[in-house]
């Protein structure tokens, strides 16, 4: 190790280029989340969504275990790996108000990996959503729309769980299929579960239905199922149904059903190169008949037509220059009131995106199953938290900013943590003025808010 007597200076421009042991940190903003989380008890939360009990009286805390792990998601961080670089630890440690902090990606995989079965990762999932009840503002929500969706996670090892299955990126890869829900008008991620690779779309998706369902039916309305064609069956429809919602599904354009589209001569035009018409169609194993949307673009007419051809006819001159779509649903509403609520659901495709490229869901990967689905949930919880920051104490613009904005314009802020003759002060390097005025406000509004639902029972 170099002493500073070995140390080599460097020379740049004229200016000398050394080491400093002050403690000086890339990431000040810190402190708007660390006064956030004292504020929502974020630390009791973590200690309590973990089943995981140390006998040893010397192990690390589990609130001080989570918290380092949060903080390396919140840097941008993909690979547990990445902890070595955070900075001086002693900053990060005393802001969060913390005795230790993990320093080696051993402590992080060591911990996660004691996770060994589906009943310890539902603690972590339950006591998640106990936290999410209490300081989520539920009275600004009121109503909004159950959405569902699957996604692939490509894996590179071997790790279980990690099958060959439908992976449109990387064929023949070995990936995880998690499913996953949201609120999708206010964006919240329900829930998070897991599965293989080689697992289908609608597999698990009733009683996962259930019990999202079961969170949220009492602190809000919700008004109905958006899902892609994933999830068309008619088993998930009847589940739906004897709840008396309403839910608009994305049908698969099987052989019976293009046989509908193309006797269909009753198209509405909307606008130009777009025309939607509905009918009702009952496959030969459902129970019964149901209403179809279904919408028509002009290849030729609309450069970014979305949909698929009709294969069955794809020599047909009549079918050949468009792109269909297809809905089932049991809204009343005219058809082009039916197509605008399914096109809500790119909020769920762009909250997965924001999961993904943000927050790192398709990193820190472990060699075990339902250790890599907790660490999962604990990305799920940082992306809501944050958007519960984002709600409370940002303007209406940056509420809708990706959280890798919000990490360049809050959170990596060069600071400095010293001492007056009463307690440690860490001092902000933020440039501009307005920057400063800024992050001043949000110190003011944090320091003024309380937990909305702070006596909710988190059942």
């Amino acid at each position: 190790m170099m002493t500073k007597k070995t140390e080599k200076i460097h020379r740049i421009n004229g200016v000398k280029v050394g080491f400093s042991d002050k403690k000086i940190t890339s990431y000040g903003g810190f402190s708007l989340l660390a006064m956030f989380f004292e504020k929502t008890k974020f630390k009791e939360a973590l200690k309590a969504i973990m089943p995981i009990v140390e006998v040893s009286p010397n192990a690390m805390k589990a609130e001080e275990k989570l918290l380092g792990f949060v903080t390396l998601i919140i840097t941008g961080a993909s690979r547990f790996s990445h902890m070595l670089y955070l900075g001086n630890p002693e900053i990060i440690k005393t802001v969060f108000g913390l005795k230790r902090l993990p320093l080696a990606a051993t402590t992080l995989t060591r911990y996660f990996n004691k996770i060994q079965n589906a009943g310890q990762v539902n603690h972590i999932s339950d006591g998640i959503w106990g936290h999410l009840k209490k300081v989520v503002d539920w009275s600004r929500i009121e109503s909004d729309w159950l959405s569902f969706d699957s996604t692939v996670i490509t894996r590179y090892g071997d790790q279980e769980g990690a099958e060959r299955g439908y992976n449109p990126t990387k064929r023949g890869r070995p990936s995880h299929h998690p499913l996953l829900a949201f609120l999708n008008g206010s964006k919240i991620v329900l829930n998070l579960w897991n599965r293989s690779g080689n697992t289908s779309s609608a597999n698990n998706i009733i009683d996962f239905f259930e019990c999202c369902y079961h969170r949220v039916s009492k602190l809000i309305k919700v008004k109905g199922v958006l899902a892609d064609s994933g999830f068309y069956m008619e088993s998930f429809i009847e589940a739906i149904e004897s709840k008396s919602l309403r839910y608009v599904i994305t049908a698969k354009l099987y052989t019976t059903i293009q046989r509908e589209i193309y006797a269909t001569s009753t198209w509405t035009e909307v606008e130009a190169g777009l025309a939607i018409t509905e009918f009702n169609y009952q496959h030969p194993s459902w129970a019964q008949h149901r209403r179809y949307i279904v919408v028509r673009q002009s290849i030729k007419k609309r450069k970014k037509a979305l949909g698929r051809q009709l294969r069955l006819f794809d020599m047909d001159l009549d079918t050949h220059d468009y792109r269909y779509g297809i809905w089932v649903t049991n809204m009343t509403e005219d058809p082009l009131t039916v197509w605008r609520t399914i096109r809500l659901r790119s909020n769920d495709e762009n909250t997965i995106k924001e999961l993904k490229e943000d927050l790192a869901l398709e990193g820190f990967s472990m060699t075990q199953f339902w250790a890599t689905e907790a660490a999962m949930l604990v990305r799920c919880l940082v992306y809501n938290v944050l958007l519960v920051f984002k709600t409370h104490f940002l303007s209406e613009t940056e509420r809708k900013q990706r959280i890798s904005t919000l990490r360049f314009k809050y959170f990596i802020i060069p600071a400095h943590l010293g001492r007056d003759s009463s307690s440690a002060w860490l001092r902000l390097s933020a440039f501009p003025q307005a920057c400063r005025a800024k992050i001043q406000d949000i110190m003011d509004r944090i320091s003024i808010y309380s937990i909305p639902n702070s006596q909710l029972h988190c059942s």
